[in-house]
């Protein structure tokens, strides 16, 4: 299966409770509709940060239930870990929707 990479800008950004690691993100992807997805970068980023942030999704991964709900792609970061991760971020004039290439 293709990867299908997709920009999406993040609508809201929260705790989990009972989860350090983890915070609740609600995506816009365009046409493809509004996605939940929980990202492991509660290290690095305070919820508040996030908001109205465009970033870099996969888009076509299986939803996945978790302990906290169902996770529906996933945030691109790179990084070692810890408080060193950085969330992809597109250059401006990308829009929620549209295909990474």
């Amino acid at each position: 299966m293709k990867v299908d990479l997709r920009i999406a800008r993040i609508d809201s950004a929260e705790l989990v409770d009972g989860a350090d690691k983890l915070l609740r993100l609600g995506v816009d992807l365009g046409e493809l509709g509004k996605r939940q997805i929980f990202a492991g970068i509660r290290s690095a980023y305070e919820p508040a940060q996030l908001v109205g942030r465009l970033t870099v999704v996969v888009a076509n991964l299986a939803p996945r239930k978790m302990r906290f709900g169902l996770s529906e792609g996933m945030v691109l970061a790179a990084g070692p870990g810890g408080q060193e991760i950085f969330v992809l971020s597109p250059d401006a004039g990308a829009t929620p929707g549209m295909k990474v290439k």
